[in-house]
């Protein structure tokens, strides 16, 4: 196959295209991950005080100000759940 122009700006197109479509599947990657449901503050036995050392704030799951990655609404950074998971340092 010659190497003219045309067969030149037809590798920068693939290239171009190949650029954009691996874009596109990681945009869709990490939207899915941002997607996920949470679970119920009921299912987790979710209570607004401590459990002992267990404090939400002392969690890996624990997003400050007042939420959490994996149970739905507003959360106590004193609360405590039974999926409590500690911060190791």
């Amino acid at each position: 196959m010659p190497d003219g122009p045309s067969h030149r700006s037809m590798r920068i197109f693939r290239r171009s295209v190949l650029q954009v479509a691996a874009a596109g599947i990681i945009a869709a990657g990490s939207y899915r991950v941002s997607a996920q449901p949470k679970i119920s503050k009921i299912a987790v036995n979710y209570q607004d005080h401590p459990d002992g050392n267990k404090r939400c704030d002392k969690c890996v799951q624990f997003q400050p100000r007042d939420a959490c990655k994996v149970v739905e609404g507003t959360i106590s950074p004193q609360g405590s759940c039974r999926i409590f998971i500690p911060i190791r340092a």
